[in-house]
């Protein structure tokens, strides 16, 4: 006699999970197929058992009213001895994580397709306050007509429920989750956008955004680390995909795209070789405020920190498993290529991808970067602003040599600190240009005179008749990308901040590998508050040199504008340690220190920088 679960007949299994079991079944009162997910509520914890039980119900049941193309449906949700059962559209097809396991690297179309469709799918629930909240491979399922669906909608909350479980359980699976839902805090739809970014990221490069890795450490470079740019995982995608990715994986929600789909079509813009150029700052939240969701299918959950501090993440990164298994495939089929995408957009294959090994705990320190200092940026003389870095407000002096008594020491500053007062602004990158050693080229000396005489008067400090000179280099060779930059550097020198970007982005597409030429645009992006844009710049000069002194100094100056006090405060101490004469990082370090409580070293620090300036 066949199995039955209420109403439904079993006729097999399709997959199983931690938790539970999903079925094909038939429906004989409607005469289809359905699939039907088992939950086991029998949590030892009778709290917590009520609660997941309740929340389970009730869930399930609200988003029963999702209808969209692209989400797969749920039709009903019942409780019989001790499980609960789900029953959901059938999908005749395959989970995009085993598609990716058969074929890592989907083409551009194929992969546009996907995200183009799950963007749709959660602005429509975002725009009906609910999240998901654990936006995965495999929770997406592609049918044999190549439609793309999104399933355990009945997992994600809505908005008016509480953020975690009775003990503090974080709902979602780690490698996707957003900054905001690791530290526990208030999420809305843009964490969703980030975990659609982190998809993204995976179907362009083969991997995750930080590879295997322990829950504890993936939990702090999440929060605290910038991943491994597209582009030097994968050297054949489009060249603006670097900044589009950057932004949707922005630490700050208020730093992302406004909607899921102005990152999708911002995606496609790049892969159609469109002109890029500074992406715009959000203008709009997504979704409601305040809302949250729940997590019911197969992942992993994180318990909540109590702070924001570096120990209590990795305390808390205590992998759970909370309910189970992934609707499972009945037939394989090929990536289907639709001609939705625009009919410039090119595919891309890329080599296999070797993620390096990673560490085994949370890196504090992130690589660094050489490079002498670059040109000054004009000091405004303004207050700074809320987007500037916030310094601890110091006490009234005492006309001492002492500093400060010490205050107790933090390892981070509290989530939502008080700006401070600062009695000095932010050190910005200042010293003699960097202009890259000259190559000989024998067959156009009269080129290599003009940049060899436009080095010697930068060093004579005649800007101007620097910029003739390299203006005249640029002339007699187009293609020379340190011709550009040099011209660039000096604009930038002299507060031409226009001038000098359009110079350094045509410098990096002669000679995409020149390092000051990606310190000297992210400097100019920096300059104009395009901080994603800019982190790219910096994040890729690192990549390329670990000793870019001034990448690694520009780097940890957005840190600070971004208040992520333990990151900038990585990249100053590598600074010191490439650069130990450097006088603008020892102000900036002492900001930082200030900001998490370390007086003594920051004192410490401003002596040493005003030594160093005598």
């Amino acid at each position: 006699m066949s199995e039955t679960f209420g109403r439904y007949t079993v006729i097999r299994q399709l997959g199983r999970g931690a938790m539970g079991v999903v079925y094909l079944a038939s429906d004989p009162m409607l005469n289809r197929q359905v699939a039907v997910k088992t939950v086991d509520l029998s949590v030892e914890e009778p709290t917590e058992r009520e609660f997941l039980r309740n929340r389970l119900l009730r869930d399930a049941r609200a988003a029963a009213v999702l209808k969209h193309p692209n989400i797969v449906a749920i039709y009903d949700v019942f409780e019989d001895a001790g499980r609960a059962y789900v029953v959901m559209e059938y999908i005749e097809g395959d989970s995009l994580a085993a598609k990716l396991k058969a074929n890592p690297l989907p083409d551009a179309s194929a992969l546009l397709k996907v995200l183009r469709q799950m963007a749709d799918a959660l602005d429509y629930t975002h725009a009906r306050g609910v999240v998901h909240r654990d936006i995965k491979p495999a929770n997406v399922m592609i049918d044999t007509t190549g439609t793309t669906k999104i399933m355990d909608f009945g997992i994600a909350r809505m908005s008016d429920t509480r953020t975690c479980t009775p003990t503090g359980m974080v709902m979602g699976t780690v490698e996707y989750m957003a900054p905001e839902q690791i530290l526990g805090e208030t999420a809305d739809g843009r964490a969703d956008q980030f975990a659609l970014a982190v998809v993204a990221y995976q179907m362009m490069t083969g991997s995750t955004l930080y590879g295997p890795n322990t829950v504890a450490t993936l939990t702090y470079k999440i929060v605290h680390e910038m991943p491994v740019l597209p582009r030097s995982r994968n050297a054949t995608l489009p060249i603006g995909v670097d900044m589009v990715l950057a932004k949707a994986l922005s630490k700050k929600p208020d730093d992302r795209f406004a909607t899921c789909t102005e990152f999708a079509m911002a995606l496609a813009t790049a892969f159609s070789d469109a002109p890029t150029a500074p992406l715009p700052a959000p203008t709009a939240q997504v979704g409601v405020r305040n809302q949250t969701t729940v997590a019911m299918s197969s992942g992993t959950a994180v318990p909540e920190p109590v702070t924001h501090s570096r120990a209590p993440i990795i305390a808390a990164a205590v992998a759970v498993v909370l309910l189970g298994g992934a609707l499972a495939a009945v037939i394989l089929k090929p990536w289907k290529h639709t001609t939705e995408t625009p009919a410039s957009i090119a595919t891309f294959v890329a080599p296999p991808v070797t993620t390096p090994p990673a560490a085994s705990t949370p890196a504090v320190n992130p690589p660094a970067a050489t490079t002498p200092a670059p040109p000054p940026e004009p000091k405004a003389d303004v207050k700074p602003s809320p987007t500037t870095v916030p310094a601890v407000h110091e006490p009234e002096p005492k006309k001492v040599a002492d500093p400060p008594k010490p205050e107790p020491k933090s390892v981070t500053p509290p989530a939502k600190s008080p700006a401070v007062e600062s009695t000095t602004p932010l050190a910005e990158p200042t010293g003699e240009l960097e202009l890259p050693i000259l190559q000989m080229d024998r067959k156009n000396t009269v080129y290599q005179q003009a940049l060899q005489r436009g080095q010697q008067q930068v060093k004579a400090n005649d800007y101007p008749g620097a910029l003739d000179s390299f203006a005249k280099a640029v002339a007699l060779h187009p293609e020379s990308g340190q011709a550009r930059y040099s011209r660039g550097a000096v604009y930038q020198h002299m507060g031409q901040w226009d001038a000098a970007r359009q110079d350094f982005v045509e410098a990096l597409r002669l000679e995409p590998r020149l390092v000051i030429a990606h310190t000297g645009l992210g400097n100019c992006l920096a300059h104009e508050h395009h901080d994603p844009e800019a982190l790219v710049e910096f994040q890729r000069a690192i990549e390329l040199n670990p000793n870019a002194s001034m990448a690694l100094f520009g780097r940890g100056n957005i840190y600070m504008r971004r208040q992520q006090y333990a990151p900038a405060l990585a990249d100053y101490d590598r600074v010191v340690q490439i650069s130990p004469h450097y006088a603008p990082v020892y102000m900036n370090r002492a900001k930082a220190r200030e900001a998490i409580g370390d007086f003594p070293g920051a004192a410490g620090d401003r002596r040493m920088e005003q030594s160093l300036r005598k």
